[in-house]
């Protein structure tokens, strides 16, 4: 911090200062100044110094609408600091009791009290504030994901039977996790991979051992556990790497990291936070006395129910037993074996019965008149069938009428377009007897060649005797 000494008697005026001491002179009076006037040359003197300050807050005080005031503090001395109350609240990171921060100012004076003070221009936090700033930065990333909302956390195993437990074999969390699980619930196995939990690597070691949990060597629940330590020796679990691959696992992880005051973002991430390594290890087990008084109760719970049920089925059972159906047969076939007997009965009368009942049907529709004038019902059909017989052959005729002159036609085309028609009129047709082909020139015969040929009413026979 710079060291400001004001300008008394014994030293000279800054030049062309505003405000001039008085020189002192043998000859002149003592010039003596008010608290007002001395308030004022200080005021003057500290407004024209800017610094940079490092210290701890405390006495925050944000009750005023316009300021919020505070005191830097340090092992010996304290320096009264105003914030408007614009920048505190556009701070990126929480200004509260106990961080140590480093605000720039200019030095000022409360006149009416002659309190010296700071008038923060600029503030940001310092040593374990800025990994604070850094972890509410991240905060803020991973929340927007929804990587802390309830939908993402998984329900742990009511008894789980294998147990991961990431931490480091040097620190007191690996015996309290280990002898709470002993305690608790002795049938679970725990499997311990020891990693750094603090400094340089351990992000990097605690995501291996997290995911070697989830897949090489599989269990039914993961605990990460640490003992209390500062915020830099907790920094590791409120890094990105170690809060994705706790949103990447498969298996339910339960964290104890640190105290209760202390929430990291692998907390947050986590299925359950629990306040210590104790803690994360009475969460991830039922407690063995709450076990064994819960199955003695769920068995005698299941021995009244299946003594109720014995003795429901026995009644239920004698009450059978007591019903005529049990105690006879003649009870249970006595009805089938009358149907059985009138059908017996019955059975030779049926035939003559049936009978009887058909020629009674028959006579009453042969009385009927319909049936005593046959011609009646036919001659309607008669007329109309001979009506439709004589359209159909009236039609028949028509209709071959039609087509053989069709025919007609098409036969006279048929002449007018057959080679015969040319025959009829006196010509002939010349094939090669031996080859069937149509003789066209005297060069494809010799003299020899044997012909057939073709006219209208026949065919004749011939030879090649000369060819012109």
């Amino acid at each position: 911090m710079e060291e400001l000494t004001l300008p008394w008697d014994d030293e000279e005026p800054a030049a062309g200062s505003a405000h001039e001491l008085p020189e002192a002179s043998a000859s002149e009076p003592e010039k003596v100044l008010t608290v007002s006037e001395v308030n004022r040359l200080a005021k003057l003197a500290l407004e024209k110094l800017t610094v940079s300050v490092r210290g701890e807050v405390s006495g925050l005080n944000t009750r005023y609408p316009y300021y919020v005031y505070l005191d830097l503090r340090d092992s010996e001395a304290s320096l009264p600091a105003i914030v408007t109350r614009r920048m505190f609240e556009a701070l990126d990171f929480n200004l509260e009791e106990g961080i140590s921060v480093v605000v720039r100012g200019t030095l000022s004076l409360y006149e009416r009290q002659g309190r010296y003070q700071i008038r923060v221009t600029e503030i940001r936090p310092f040593g374990e504030g800025e990994i604070q700033l850094r972890i509410e930065a991240l905060k803020k990333k991973l929340h927007a994901e929804g990587l802390f909302e309830a939908a993402c956390k998984k329900s742990l195993p009511r008894f789980p039977q294998r147990i991961g437990l990431v931490t480091s074999t040097r620190g007191a969390a690996i015996r309290d996790v280990t002898v709470t699980l002993a305690r608790r619930f002795p049938p679970v196995e725990v499997f311990v991979r020891s990693v750094m939990v603090q400094g340089g690597g351990a992000a990097r070691q605690i995501c291996k051992a997290l995911e070697l949990f989830d897949s090489s060597w599989p269990v039914d629940l993961v605990i990460l556990a640490r003992g209390g330590g500062s915020i830099q020796d907790l920094e590791p679990f409120s890094t990105e790497p170690v809060a994705r691959t706790l949103a990447r696992l498969t298996v339910p992880v339960v964290t104890g990291i640190g105290h209760e005051p202390d929430v990291s973002i692998a907390d947050l991430v986590a299925d359950l936070r629990a306040s210590t390594p104790t803690a994360a290890a009475e969460a991830s087990v039922p407690d063995r006395l709450e076990v064994l008084a819960f199955l003695a109760k769920t068995g005698s719970v299941l021995r009244r129910h299946a003594q109720a049920d014995l003795q429901s089925a026995s009644r239920h059972l004698g009450a059978l037993r007591r019903l005529p159906l049990y105690r006879t047969a003649d009870f249970l076939l006595g009805r089938f074996m009358q149907r059985f007997e009138r059908s017996t009965a019955a059975l030779p009368e049926s035939p003559r019965r049936g009978l009887l009942k058909n020629r009674h049907r028959l006579a009453v529709l042969a009385s009927r008149p319909v049936y005593r004038i046959p011609g009646m019902l036919t001659a309607h059909a008669d007329r109309e069938l001979e009506a439709r017989a004589s359209r159909l052959c009236l039609a028949a005729a028509r209709a071959v009428e039609r087509e053989c002159g069709n025919l007609e036609r098409i036969m006279a085309r048929a002449r007018a377009l057959s080679p015969l028609a040319v025959l009829e009129r006196g010509y002939s047709i010349t094939f090669n007897k031996d080859t069937g082909a149509v003789v066209r020139s005297p060069d494809e015969v010799e003299i020899g060649t044997s012909l057939k040929l073709r006219l209208a009413a026949g065919e004749l026979d011939a030879e090649v005797t000369g060819k012109e």
